[in-house]
């Protein structure tokens, strides 16, 4: 499938002053996940609901319907003036707003932002692609690929098809994946710059991987985005009660062990995807 995303988008200066600004960029960006990170526990550990609510959720789509989610849960009214909506993808593009706005390349991120927006659909894998364009790598993610059948299975009894022949977002589709990245170098629309960095790491990811200062990953082509810094995953979510301390959520990037992330709900579990990171580790 081909990408929505155009080509060359960056001019050749926007790319050679990215590159050479890149440990400020990163350094932004992570900073600013570790910040959403502190405030969400800070303001959790004080009112007993999550600053961040999920912009899904139907709960929370206007003030008054969040206002009675607080009253709900015995909260003051006045709390909704200081929450902030967040999903998913929203949390990855701050982070990379902020490392953009950082190192004085604001239109740059104004062209990528505009571009997720077309038709008001966010897309992790288009986001990846903008900055592999600037120079980033993408890598594909697998911990077993041994288990993609089984995998799949499960991820169609947790979700069954709503019709015959349908194909549901909520699936991983972990064999259909591998077997493009391995025989066409394509997961879904992204051109794969490594298929064996992440892959059959089981529950050990390489150690080297600690040393990536931040990165953007998906699962489920897109599905769910997880931004990370330094080995941690530091990821939101667009679906979770107001009351739920996981609304955004810090995990060491291990999708197969007790803990790790990216998290798994009941009904999803992401068990591969691709990775992009800001250069080789």
């Amino acid at each position: 499938m081909a990408s929505s995303v155009p080509s060359n988008m960056f001019t050749s200066t926007e790319k050679s002053k990215h590159r050479n600004s890149l440990d400020k960029f990163t350094d932004a960006a992570a900073d600013f996940l570790d910040w959403v990170y502190a405030d969400h526990i800070a303001f959790f550990k004080k009112w007993g609901v999550s600053k961040y609510y999920g912009n899904r959720k139907p709960e929370h789509q206007t003030k008054e319907l969040r206002i009675a989610q607080l009253k709900k849960y015995g909260k003051p009214a006045s709390l909704a003036d200081l929450q902030v909506a967040t999903a998913c993808i929203t949390l990855a593009m701050q982070a990379m707003e902020h490392g953009f706005n950082a190192t004085g390349m604001p239109n740059t991120w104004k062209k990528i932002n505009d571009q997720l927006r077309i038709g008001q659909k966010f897309y992790g894998t288009d986001l990846q692609i903008m900055l592999q364009q600037l120079g980033w790598k993408i890598y594909y993610w697998n911990p077993d690929p041994s288990k993609n059948a089984d995998w799949d299975a499960q991820d169609k009894q947790l979700n069954p098809p709503k019709s015959p022949g349908k194909w549901r977002p909520e699936w991983g589709g972990h064999a259909l994946r591998y077997a493009s990245v391995i025989n066409k170098g394509f997961y879904y629309d992204s051109k794969v710059d490594n298929a064996t960095k992440l892959v059959g790491f089981k529950k050990s990811p390489p150690t080297s991987f600690k040393k990536v200062p931040v990165f953007v990953g998906i699962a489920h082509a897109g599905y769910h985005v997880f931004p990370g810094r330094g080995g941690d995953v530091i990821e939101a979510h667009s679906m979770r009660a107001m009351n739920s301390i996981e609304n955004i959520e810090f995990s060491k990037f291990n999708p197969l062990a007790s803990g790790g992330g990216p998290r798994w709900t009941a009904s999803l579990k992401y068990r591969s995807g691709l990775i992009c990171v800001p250069s080789d580790f």
